[in-house]
């Protein structure tokens, strides 16, 4: 990572997803039962796409934490191809990776997406050796990572995480298919 960014980087406020998903579940049960806006209670409205960023960020570094058995920090920091920034540390060192998000956006939301049209799409990011890239399944389809096709990327990483219950509590994270794919679930933090 070349210095002036790891500068930009280390001077953003790092936080745990942990407590930011815990206290956001405690506003989701008056919300869903609430007479707001479908799209208020979804969090798909231009003034709420902050917040569902935060949460799908949370998610995926919260299921990153629980795979590799530590905290994975995150930062709020859109740059030109990151929407976010995870942390943690490996010895005494302290790693980055800048984490660009994509949505598998529900069919009523976009009918002719794919999974493949937005992973091909990523051809776009020419030279991002250092940006991973976290899609999050936000639709009820049956995912099996072995028929994922990634093309040659120019990228750090490519990770694939959604709710496998109905419910949202349990979720499940798969990647990285730039190299060998492999799946694991964790819960919803309470």
């Amino acid at each position: 990572m070349d210095r002036s960014r790891l500068r930009e980087i280390q001077k953003l406020e790092f936080r745990d997803p942990k407590d930011f998903l815990i206290e956001l579940k405690k506003l989701e049960g008056p919300l869903a039962v609430s007479v707001l806006d479908p799209k208020v209670k979804r969090l798909r409205t231009n003034n709420l796409k902050e917040w569902r960023e935060t949460r799908d960020a949370a998610l995926f570094c919260y299921g990153m934490g629980q795979r590799i058995g530590q905290t994975v920090f995150l930062a709020r920091g859109e740059s030109q191809d990151y929407d976010f920034v995870a942390s943690c540390m490996v010895g005494d060192v302290q790693h980055f990776a800048p984490v660009q998000l994509k949505e598998f956006v529900p069919s009523e939301l976009n009918s002719t997406t794919s999974l493949k049209k937005i992973i091909d799409s990523l051809n776009k990011y020419g030279d991002s050796k250092e940006l991973t890239v976290a899609i999050r399944l936000n639709r009820q389809v049956h995912f099996d990572p072995q028929t994922v096709v990634v093309p040659q990327l120019r990228i750090a990483a490519l990770w694939v995480f959604g709710s496998i219950s109905e419910d949202q509590t349990e979720w499940g994270l798969w990647g990285d298919f730039l190299e060998k794919p492999e799946g694991s679930r964790f819960l919803y933090p309470d």
